[in-house]
């Protein structure tokens, strides 16, 4: 029945009105959609014994929808700027909310569903509207939207960063429009948190501008945007955005455009005036173009460059960048740290060994660790790492590889992961590389030996939560790998945690369970144990299934 039915007899009875015309007005206009819906449900249930609304209410939920007239709906609300008092009740129910986007997907100008959007999300259902195309339309919606989502991401870390990310970015790069709204808002959000979250915003930032780089066939928008953001002009006598643009689009730091960026950085600093922002070399598609020019040599073929006069300016510019933000350049400690961190690249340009044996990796060793306690430094020797492991068909384990000792390069790697977190998925990459290498000369149980020896180290990734890249990559990796590893993968995982598990990271332990069934059934007691604590403490049918088919602990365990 309509809300304001009683309103309107009580109304119509003052005034006069004769009972027996409203008797007859309410018995014959009277449908009784609502009680029909639940009779018909009740039926439902008594009949089939199942209690289950969702049938009955989708059906109602596509009746809405089909008799849905924006039009009426847009002209009641303008006339009071109130949202009907249903809208509260509908609000609070997953299918309501779930209708009225639909509906907002249909009518993306609606002024009504407008203000019912506004009311869901300040109820709190904003990561519900994140994957809606009419959201962007209203402004009043989509900016507090996207600085929640922003001040949600920046501080995580490792998978859930991830899976945000991805959330965001069907959010946000569907167009110019959203996406100029999406970099000014990024813009505040730094501004609101500060030094603290200033790594964190730059990757969300160069994730999305990755993403319009690779599919839109206006590859300049996202640098323009960029540039318009940090107040440089576009196309003209800017020589700092022209050079950023040049680095940006031919993907590599000529030196031309880095001593254009060199003169206007260093002399600005030097003399203590204004600095053009540091966001702009701070950008990955800026600063590892010049990281590679200066040390490519380091892990390619690539001849190093004996230019001192340019080298300097390519070491000083990826300094700044890395040590700086736009607020702190009268900082001494910071002005003092600059040269320290130039001094430390031109020792690792110079003294690290390009393919070394044991002999000589051992040697430096000790300069190694005080380089990688350094983010930038720590990058590069991951990628000299990646070479040494890598070159002549990773000859260096047919040459050192012992099952008992875990190789020195790898114990790195983890020391690298552990204290710098956005490293971890550059170490992982190593990590998969050698655990998919083919050593020539080693047997197959060699290889399933040293396959384990990296497990070991990739099992401490996940512990650094980094569980859902590397859970990901084993799923796909256990139709081409012995099944033995992926068991033995599954226990080093299991064996560093306790219940109670979460569902993101039960559910794909328990899918690589079911894969390798067979071969857990003969796996050695050590290997079983984890396993068996980890699917009796998991309330799922799937997990009770699987204990029900591994054989019982041996008495002597």
């Amino acid at each position: 029945m309509e809300p304001t039915t009683t309103e309107f007899v009580n109304q119509y009875l003052e005034s006069g009105g004769a009972p027996f015309n409203i008797m007859n007005l309410l018995v014959f206009s009277y449908e009784g959609l609502a009680a029909m819906s639940n009779m018909v449900h009740d039926d439902i249930a008594n009949a089939f014994g199942n209690s289950d609304k969702s049938a009955i209410l989708d059906t109602v939920s596509r009746k809405i929808v089909e008799s849905f007239d924006a039009k009426k709906a847009d002209a009641a609300y303008d006339e009071t700027q109130q949202l009907p008092k249903y809208i509260d009740e509908m609000v609070l129910h997953s299918v309501w909310r779930r209708t009225i986007y639909r509906l907002n997907e249909m009518h993306p100008k609606s002024t009504m569903l407008g203000a019912a959007l506004q009311r869901i999300s300040d109820q709190g259902y904003q990561a519900e509207m994140t994957l809606l195309n009419s959201t962007s339309l209203h402004a009043h919606v989509f900016y507090p939207l996207l600085v929640e989502c922003f001040e949600n991401i920046a501080p995580s870390d490792g998978e859930n960063a991830q899976t945000q990310m991805s959330e965001l970015i069907n959010s946000v790069c569907r167009g110019e429009k959203t996406y100029i709204l999406a970099q000014y808002v990024l813009q505040n959000v730094r501004r609101k948190l500060g030094n603290k979250a200033s790594a964190s915003i730059q990757r969300i930032e160069q994730e999305l501008e990755s993403y319009m780089l690779d599919n839109y066939d206006l590859p300049q928008l996202a640098i323009h945007i960029k540039l318009l953001l940090n107040g440089r002009a576009v196309g003209g006598d800017d020589a700092v955005a022209n050079a950023v643009t040049g680095i940006i689009q031919s993907t590599h730091a000529t030196p031309g455009d880095v001593v254009v960026l060199y003169t206007q950085y260093h002399n600005a600093f030097v003399k203590g005036q204004q600095v053009p922002p540091v966001d702009l070399l701070r950008d990955e598609r800026v600063l590892l173009p010049m990281m590679d020019q200066a040390f490519s040599h380091i892990w390619s073929s690539t001849p190093i460059n004996t230019r001192t006069d340019l080298m300097d300016k390519y070491l000083w510019l990826i300094a700044y960048a890395t040590l700086f933000n736009d607020n702190e350049l009268n900082n001494a400690t910071k002005r003092e740290s600059l040269g320290q961190l130039v001094s430390q690249m031109k020792e690792l340009r110079e003294e690290i060994p390009i393919h070394p044996n044991q002999t000589n990796f051992n040697k430096i060793i000790s300069k190694i660790i005080n380089w990688i306690s350094v983010p930038v430094l720590a990058r590069i020797v991951v990628l000299w790492i990646r070479d040494v492991l890598s070159y002549d068909g990773f000859s260096y384990y047919e040459m050192y590889f012992h099952s008992s000792e875990v190789p020195t390069p790898l114990l790195l790697l983890e020391e690298i992961a552990h204290y710098h977190p956005l490293l971890k998925p550059l170490v992982f990459s190593v990590y998969k590389e050698s655990f998919e290498s083919k050593v020539q000369g080693f047997l197959p149980d060699k290889q399933i030996r040293l396959q384990k020896v990296v497990i070991n180290r990739i099992a401490a990734l996940v512990q650094m939560d980094y569980a859902l890249p590397v859970m990901q990559y084993f799923s796909k990796q256990v139709d081409v790998v012995d099944e033995t590893v992926t068991v033995y993968f599954i226990y080093r995982t299991l064996v560093q945690f306790e219940p109670p598990y979460s569902e993101e990271f039960y559910i794909p332990v328990l899918q690589l369970t079911e894969r390798v069934m067979n071969s857990l059934k003969i796996a050695r007691e050590k290997e079983l144990a984890p396993i068996r604590e980890f699917l009796q403490s998991i309330d799922h049918a799937t997990a009770k299934r699987q204990l029900s088919l591994l054989p019982a602990p041996s008495a002597t365990s």
